[in-house]
């Protein structure tokens, strides 16, 4: 009896095991470019290079601009190598899903390691609309979606039979090549697709100081004080009192610190830093 309590609780061991630790490799790697507008102040857009990598069951969502510069960063510094992305921005956000846990996607936002883990499954309510298109030589078909204040216009293809997508989304009976927002304060254009090289599909994150959260609401309002109050961001993100003075791109140029109103993938009404922290002036009383 005691004998098969023993077998039963290793098999229950296992099975959880590889529920949460399952190794996947990438069988199709997905190049998109992103045009987006940073912030309110600035009417000029940015863009990005992304790259989503898909395996047998997961998919992580990444920026080759970031990737290179965190390899090349002291040799670009150095002048050592030219940085071929000199005309680009960089997005320091990622975007798991299925991985390291099965049915939630993580969205991360660097620098400071800000986490927040979803459920996959009713994320986005897609309505199926007649239209047809291609992208990057995919024939594909035309959806919508109104989620968390932006309503997004998306053309997926059957081709491809992944229900995956560039950033979070995911839901269709394909994968999504081209989206867009109403406002058009962000682009995803596929512009490349290619076999994947099998390297693994692994989210990366240190063992400590990251600020993980189920709410979505809580990490827009970190990554919106990023640029509204560089000091109390960093405050937030390290737990310690903070001054920033001057800062660097990751190109080594430097950057002007004033408060500026952060665009984000997702509106939150509640988070308002500008009205939150906007100061009243204060008149004296005519006698």
């Amino acid at each position: 009896m005691m004998r098969m309590i023993i077998l039963i609780l290793l098999a229950l061991i296992v099975r959880v095991t590889g529920v949460n630790a399952q190794s996947d490799v990438t069988k199709l790697s997905v190049t998109y470019e992103v045009q987006y507008q940073k912030v309110e102040e600035v009417a000029k857009r940015e863009k990005d290079l992304m790259r989503l990598d898909i395996g047998e069951h997961s998919s992580q969502y990444i920026s080759i601009i970031g990737e290179f510069l965190t390899k090349n960063k002291s040799d670009i510094m150095a002048k050592r190598i030219k940085d071929p992305y000199a005309g680009y921005a960089t997005l320091r956000d990622e975007v798991f899903k299925n991985t390291p846990n099965e049915g939630y996607l993580r969205f991360v936002h660097m620098p400071g390691w800000v986490s927040c883990r979803e459920k996959i499954e009713g994320l986005f309510d897609w309505q199926l609309l007649d239209g047809d298109s291609i992208v990057c030589g995919y024939p594909c078909h035309k959806a919508t979606t109104i989620f968390r204040g932006r309503i997004w216009t998306v053309w997926y293809t059957l081709d491809l039979p992944y229900s995956d997508g560039p950033w979070k989304f995911c839901g269709l009976p394909g994968l999504v090549l081209y989206a867009y927002d109403s406002e058009d304060k962000f682009r995803f254009n596929c512009i490349g697709i290619e076999k994947g090289d099998g390297h693994e599909i692994k989210m990366k994150m240190p063992k400590s100081g990251v600020i993980d959260t189920y709410m979505p609401e809580r990490v827009a309002e970190i990554m919106m004080m990023e640029y509204w109050d560089r000091s109390a961001h960093l405050s937030q993100i390290t737990g310690m009192a903070a001054r920033v003075t001057r800062m660097w791109d990751a190109q080594g140029n430097e950057v002007k610190i004033s408060p500026q109103t952060r665009i984000l993938y997702e509106k939150f009404p509640g988070v308002n830093l500008k009205k939150k922290y906007s100061k009243n002036k204060i008149t004296k009383k005519k006698k």
